[in-house]
């Protein structure tokens, strides 16, 4: 019984391990602390209005002027709990003539030429267009995404890893 308690205890611990090494972007794993990460990544700064997400993660770092397939987005670093856990690049692309689509093309192409095959896509034009494409690199999941506002539209690229006990992650629906 002991064994098996050691065996367990051990499992889970290579587990929790796996996933803090899991690289994210630009050199940056998952949790690793905001020192790690600009030791990494030394252009990187600390916002001074950061940025938060949906489920309370903090942007502890940024950097500007990240080229990614071509075209310049902004690096975004979030935290939660002093550990990193997302990445996110993005872009503000003028819809006219359509530089936004390119935008999201050529680094839906970077993106494939890195990863291969994508694990999936869904686009969506009503009430406004949306489109997604992701990737499955061991535990990092990789979304790009590209969804209309205004005249506007934002290309972003995201890199997080679902810890192995995660529940899988809510679709949220936009037609009522």
């Amino acid at each position: 019984m002991k064994t098996v308690i050691h065996l367990t205890i051990l499992a889970i611990a290579l587990q929790a391990s796996a996933a803090s090494a899991q690289a994210l972007w630009g050199g940056a794993a998952y949790g690793m602390d905001l020192a790690q990460v600009q030791a990494k990544v030394p252009q990187a700064r600390v916002p001074e209005s950061p940025d938060e997400l949906a489920g309370g993660e903090s942007e502890g770092l940024r950097v500007e002027g990240v080229e990614v397939a071509g075209h310049r987005f902004q690096a975004s670093y979030f935290f939660a709990g002093g550990a990193l856990v997302q990445v996110d690049l993005v872009q503000r692309a003028a819809r006219a003539g359509r530089a936004d689509l390119q935008v999201f093309q050529d680094v839906a192409t970077a993106l494939e030429a890195q990863h291969g095959a994508p694990a999936g896509s869904t686009q969506e034009d009503e009430p406004f267009e949306r489109r997604r494409v992701h990737w499955q690199v061991a535990d990092t999941q990789v979304a790009l995404l590209l969804f209309q506002v205004g005249d506007a539209s934002l290309v972003k690229a995201i890199y997080q890893v679902q810890p192995p006990d995660a529940p899988p992650p809510v679709r949220l629906r936009s037609d009522g």
